[in-house]
């Protein structure tokens, strides 16, 4: 079978797409209050580095997957261990968005809708769009990009009569520490979750495109996100983010234009599904091609039902209530995120550089 590829519009739509997935639902930066786009805008400067440093571990070994990439770093035994470390973060992250959906359509839409059964929708929906393959998902997202980035626009147009300046006020009142602290947050949720697509980027038609794609989906995405989140901001105050659950969702039913335009939360919470279904999409994607890797199976359409459903059950599971699942977004995801984001990534890229080192020391005692 002939290796699926995609182009640079097509990963870099459906990067910006994976980082809006849970962001447009949860929202971002709400902890720092007032001063949420400081935040935003640090974060947005943090994750530069660590983009580099993704692009450098792909172009190392261009056109493979990071599971071989853990292999031809690290040798068959600690690959393996790499390997995974990295599908263990895939398959959490994926059921962890799964249940982040969940909560918002039984919270906003079906409230006596068992969760589990939501759930095992969405999760059918996905496992059919990765068993078609990435090709099919990246065409599909790139149909639905510019409808979504068109919808956060008009919106936010739309909210600009309700916008009240006063609530950017008091700037900096807590100081910096909150807005360094939610700066990792969102560092962590959503702009390092890319990290995921060193599983995909192998599949990336011309591999020095790479740079482009993350570079340009962190500016978009991060615009989008900033863009999202100020708006909720100006319109429902701080008081209000704290006590709402889903304020993103919540601020956009305010919008009432005469007698014509109203009730236009239902489109925004279509984008919102669809935004999650391309990130729970992806997560399944990378975890199956790694369980392929692992046990070295032929395909790895084989284990994609398996590892859908097994998603849907952790998502279940993962949290005893909507609370706890704030709770650990906003208090403790960064800090579990930064294993798999970030040393994971510092840990792969030291090899290689020890590896190349290696090699040409090689090549010149041999020379000699």
């Amino acid at each position: 079978m002939s290796k699926e590829l995609i182009t640079q519009k097509q990963a870099s739509a459906i990067m910006i797409m994976f980082a809006l997935g849970s962001t447009l639902v949860l929202g971002a930066g709400g902890a720092a209050k007032n001063d949420v786009w400081i935040a935003i805008l640090i974060s947005l400067l943090m994750s530069v580095p660590i983009m580099l440093l993704y692009c450098k571990i792909q172009m190392s070994y261009p056109n493979k997957n990071i599971y071989e990439i853990f292999d031809n770093a690290f040798g068959k035994v600690i690959g393996k261990i790499m390997s995974l470390m990295f599908i263990w973060y895939s398959f959490h992250l994926g059921s962890l968005v799964i249940r982040n959906f969940t909560e918002f359509i039984v919270n906003v839409s079906l409230p006596k809708t068992p969760q589990n059964i939501v759930g095992l929708f969405m999760v059918f929906l996905c496992i059919w769009a990765v068993k078609s393959g990435i090709e099919v998902i990246s065409r599909w997202t790139a149909i639905m990009f510019p409808v979504t980035l068109f919808v956060v626009f008009v919106v936010t147009i739309l909210f600009v009569p309700l916008f009240n300046f006063t609530n950017l006020k008091p700037v900096l009142y807590y100081g910096m520490g909150p807005v360094i602290n939610t700066a990792f947050s969102v560092f962590a949720f959503p702009f390092a979750e890319t990290v995921i697509f060193l599983a995909v980027l192998g599949n990336l038609r011309e591999q020095r495109g790479v740079y482009k794609v993350y570079f340009f989906s962190l500016l978009i995405s991060g615009i989008s996100t900033l863009m999202v989140s100020v708006r909720t901001l100006l319109t429902l105050g701080v008081p209000n983010i704290s006590v709402i659950f889903f304020p993103t969702y919540a601020s956009v039913r305010l919008i009432d234009i005469g007698d014509f335009l109203q009730r236009i939360e239902i489109t925004v919470a279509m984008v919102f599904l669809f935004a999650g279904f391309i990130k729970i999409s992806i997560c399944l994607y990378s975890t199956s091609i790694g369980i392929a890797h692992l046990m070295g199976l032929s395909s790895y359409r084989q284990v994609v039902a398996v590892l859908g459903l097994a998603m849907s059950v952790l998502s279940i599971v993962v949290y005893s209530n909507t609370l706890e699942m704030f709770d650990w977004s906003d208090n403790f995801y960064k800090y579990y995120a930064f294993i798999f984001q970030v040393i994971l990534p510092v840990i792969t890229f030291i090899a290689i550089e020890a590896r190349k080192i290696y090699s040409r020391k090689k090549k010149l005692q041999h020379s000699n």
